[in-house]
């Protein structure tokens, strides 16, 4: 159902990007722009570059970059994906028997003639186009009024069909309504007018559907006050969004148009949902507002702003510098910098659609089985193939209860215990060997949001100890972060199996050495050690419970007696993550903030912790900061 349109331009822009155009722009005067806006601030290095493309290369930042005036008209039209071009008026794909009709659009000849989707264009003006290709399509391209005949197969039989071609207007989000009451929202990027397009389509079939389904995929971002006003259309007015800038300020944004919706919300998402995205997949989120099913997303959780002759004269004509001067935040506080936006289903993109319509199919009345992925059920299409059915089971951690009919009755059961029932065929998630363990809970949910590997297939091994190298290891899947940097600890080898975990977190801040250039990535991680990196890592995610820390440290003597008394058990380097995990999370955020597998005052610093003591803490932090349910 998505369009290609996007991608193709996505890549189209990155291929002229990769050219070293030349500019208006000079060095000195690129710097000069950077120190003021640039997030991360300008490295020293930078100032002995030669060239722009030298400048933006020791930046190391993909989403900061000059412009030539071509490119950046190409990068609007990539941004608004909303088109306006004169054709016949059919979307294409090429084949090697011919130009498959994908779909045909409003307002065009083809529909206007009776051409249909999956027809086959065989010879254009009478030249063939088997097998097709972008010389193809040019033959029907032309100016506006002028005429064009396409050859077209059609079961077994061909007709020519002469057309005039016209302009025809193909928008960046498109509104259907599917079977079963669903209303269907194809959004492809947030261009300007895209609140626009959902607010109608909103007022003209809320009345008729019985759920929302908003499709992100492969949605590079955009807007953001579009995507604002998407948020705002599905919850009311409230504060959507906060940038943190080059100065370490912290702003929120608020959006005050009225909710349009109030329907159960579903949103699809995958690795290439980005940007804007994000931040209505994170809106939609942290108001426990709808259900995302798909693949975790992109990421991009960093804002830029395009400087050009509108805003700086003096340095543009035509041409623009786009510029990294924002990290955002989500309306609990967290970001989705890295670690993207963890669907309420993680499922493989082959099968999102298909849970997503299965979640959409059914009713009290006719399905077997239900789901209550937030405070709304879901009742299981009866039609539901096997396969459908398996994945979805699989996607069901602990904290999602589902419902099998038997005997007239919905009965609460695990995943496991729906696929006996139904006679399915599935692959768990959860671990085989925690059954016994007290965290069994947290171990299975990082398990199902694949933010944990085991030892082997099914295995976890919770009672084992941790090592350095293996927590960041850990940490690196769940952040979804990498590195190529080498050289950092003189006993962190490049080839090792945890080289890119270990400088990873380094070059994040989280972890530190252990003196002499070294990591000790095989020694045993402490209690102590654990709360230290995982409230670093709370930190990072969570800009309300950064300043939460930083007060911690900033008080230190002047800390509530009952905090001093705990807090004084532990190595001084450890106290501000110790506080950031064992009442941040309350104090701040007004969360859960006992740790789930003791205490403060029950640990002992000193002690290693073991791996479901770990998969604890981490999924606490992530529960804690709504980043997974």
């Amino acid at each position: 159902m998505k369009k290609y349109l996007a991608r193709f331009l996505a890549a189209l822009l990155a291929l002229t990007l990769l050219a070293a155009p030349a500019s208006a722009l000079t060095v000195d005067e690129a710097l000069k722009l950077l120190e003021d806006n640039y997030y991360y601030g300008v490295p020293a290095e930078a100032y002995e570059a030669q060239t722009l493309g030298e400048l933006f290369q020791l930046l190391g930042d993909p989403y900061t970059q000059y412009m030539t005036e071509e490119e950046y008209t190409l990068f609007l039209d990539l941004v608004e994906d909303t088109v306006d071009m004169v054709g016949i008026g059919v979307e294409i794909n090429y084949t090697e028997d011919g130009i498959l009709v994908r779909d045909v659009l409003s307002g065009g000849a083809a529909l206007e003639a009776g051409m249909k989707a999956g027809d086959l264009i065989v010879a254009v003006d009478g030249t063939p186009c088997v097998p097709a290709g972008e010389e193809h399509r040019q033959l029907m391209l032309g100016a506006e009024g002028s005429r064009v005949t396409v050859t077209v197969l059609r079961d077994g039989q061909t007709r020519d069909y002469t057309l005039t071609r016209r302009a025809v207007y193909i928008p960046n989000t498109e509104i259907a309504l599917l079977e079963g009451g669903v209303g269907y929202v194809d959004c492809n990027s947030f261009g300007q007018d895209t609140d626009e397009l959902l607010a109608e389509g909103l007022k003209r079939y809320d009345a008729q559907v019985e759920c929302w389904m908003v499709d992100l995929r492969d949605n590079v971002g955009g807007y953001v006050d579009s995507a604002l006003e998407m948020i705002a259309a599905v919850n009311g007015p409230g504060r959507y969004l906060y940038f943190e800038e080059q100065d370490g300020g912290v702003a929120g944004y608020a959006c005050y148009s009225a909710q349009l919706t109030k329907k159960p919300l579903i949103l699809l998402v995958n690795g290439e949902s980005a940007s804007a995205s994000e931040l209505l997949a994170s809106g939609v989120r942290d108001t426990e507002r709808g259900v995302i099913i798909g693949s975790r997303t992109f990421g991009k959780g960093v804002a830029q702003t395009v400087l050009d002759e509108s805003s700086d004269p003096a340095y543009f004509d035509g041409d623009c510098l786009k510029v990294t001067t924002a990290r955002f935040y989500a309306p609990g506080g967290s970001t989705t910098d890295k670690i993207g936006v963890i669907p309420t289903l993680l499922v493989d993109d082959g099968y999102t659609e298909a849970v997503a319509a299965a979640l959409t199919g059914g009713s009290e009345t006719t399905s077997t089985v239900c789901v209550m992925p937030g405070s709304q059920p879901f009742y299981v299409d009866p039609e539901t193939p096997d396969d459908v059915m398996a994945v979805l089971l699989e996607a069901l951690p602990p904290q999602i209860p589902v419902f099998v009919l038997v005997d007239g009755v919905f009965g609460q059961c695990t995943p496991a215990q729906a696929a006996a029932r139904l006679g399915l065929s599935w692959n768990s998630r959860w671990f085989s060997d925690v059954e016994d363990s007290p965290y069994d809970f947290a171990v299975n949910a990082m398990g199902t949001y694949r933010l944990l590997n085991g030892t082997d297939p099914g295995i976890f091994s919770p009672k084992e100890e941790l090592t350095r190298a293996q927590l960041c290891v850990m940490l690196a899947r769940v952040l979804n972060v990498g590195s190529g940097r080498s050289g950092q600890f003189s006993d962190v080898d490049a080839g090792a199996w945890y080289a890119g975990g270990v400088n990873a977190m380094a070059e994040l801040g989280l972890v530190n050495g252990v003196g002499g250039g070294k990591f000790a990535p095989e020694d045993t991680l402490t209690q102590e050690e654990f709360l230290t990196i995982m409230g670093r890592t709370a930190r990072y995610l969570n800009f309300v419970l950064d300043d939460y820390g930083e007060a911690v440290e900033n008080a230190g003597a002047q800390l509530p007696m009952d905090m001093q008394l705990e807090l004084s058990r532990y190595s001084d380097w450890a106290h501000s993550g110790a506080a950031v995990l064992a009442w941040g999370l309350s104090d701040a955020l007004g969360g859960s903030g006992d740790m789930l597998y003791t205490s403060l005052e029950n640990i002992t610093p000193s002690a290693p912790i073991l791996r479901e003591e770990a998969a604890a803490g981490m999924y606490m932090v992530l529960a804690g900061l709504d980043i997974i349910p």
